[in-house]
């Protein structure tokens, strides 16, 4: 089904957040090069509802450190990252290549180990690069599109880091029994939990929550940190927020709410006529 309404709304919130954070920031990280990872310099109105200006608004005066798109990438994020950065340096102060390296902002340290698999090792997916921040006694690694993560090399590379703060990209659970077999979250619960019981604070999102059992699928992973008085929370619930997983919910929503006629004419236009159209709200 094409997206409801409200997630459209939804998306197009979230991007207006990022850019307000954006303008308080001095630097800006890019993790890889799939489009819902970094704001793309052309229009699409419908999937990700970009614009050339967005993305300047977004990265204009900025310190870009972005994964590197020569190497241990795959041919579609190449082919983006190059096109990105090409944009990218007329706008921003600085684009770094960050892989394997350290940066230094007064008394922050922002660094990023080697490229990650993006899920299993080898996966057609390519790979993506996490983050590590770090500031007098705190540690935060952010480790998005990880999928779980599956990869004990990426376990490794997070616990090794010692950190207070966790933010995890999560399996896509709604992929189950369709594109990836039983063994592939069997292993990221596993992992999750090694991490949930070293960590403090473990903050899984992303793929996880675009199931509606995302919640149950969590329960062991919850129940292993809450032993030892830590904690396993959504990105919403770290900003004090509950959950407003959108997409798990588009069946129900499109029987709750039911789209306006002009809506739903759109919905129904030719593939190329939807590229060039924004969606009526």
């Amino acid at each position: 089904m094409m997206p409801h309404p409200r997630e459209f709304r939804a998306r197009d919130e979230a991007r207006e957040r990022i850019n307000q954070a954006a303008t308080k920031a001095k630097v800006v990280t890019i993790s890889h090069y799939h489009n819902d990872h970094h704001t793309p310099n052309y229009v699409d109105p419908v999937w990700l509802g970009s614009t050339p200006e967005l993305s300047e608004k977004t990265y204009a005066g900025k310190i870009i450190l972005a994964k590197d798109f020569r190497s241990k990438i795959n041919t579609a994020q190449r082919r983006r990252g190059w096109m990105f950065k090409q944009a990218a340096e007329k706008w921003a102060e600085k684009f770094e290549t960050a892989d394997n390296r350290t940066f230094e902002f007064g008394k922050t340290t922002i660094r990023f180990p080697p490229p990650q698999p993006h899920g299993e090792y080898e996966s057609g997916l390519g790979w993506v690069l996490p983050c590590m921040i770090e500031k007098s006694d705190e540690k935060i690694v952010f480790a998005p599109d990880v999928q779980g993560p599956v990869s004990k090399e990426t376990v490794k590379v997070i616990l090794d880091e010692k950190p207070s703060l966790v933010i995890l990209g999560g399996p896509p659970t709604y992929l189950q029994g369709f594109r990836i077999g039983e063994e592939f979250f069997r292993t990221a619960l596993i992992h999750m939990e090694m991490i949930a019981k070293e960590v403090e604070t473990l903050v899984i999102d992303h793929h996880l929550l675009r199931d509606e059992g995302w919640y149950k699928f969590l329960e062991p992973v919850r129940k292993s940190a809450e032993k030892i008085g830590h904690g396993v929370i959504t990105a919403a619930e770290l900003a004090r927020r509950e959950p407003r997983p959108l997409e798990c919910r588009r069946k129900e929503l499109y029987e709750e709410e039911k789209p306006s006629a002009e809506f739903l004419k759109w919905a129904k236009l030719p593939k190329e006529k939807l590229s060039e159209t924004a969606p009526p709200l």
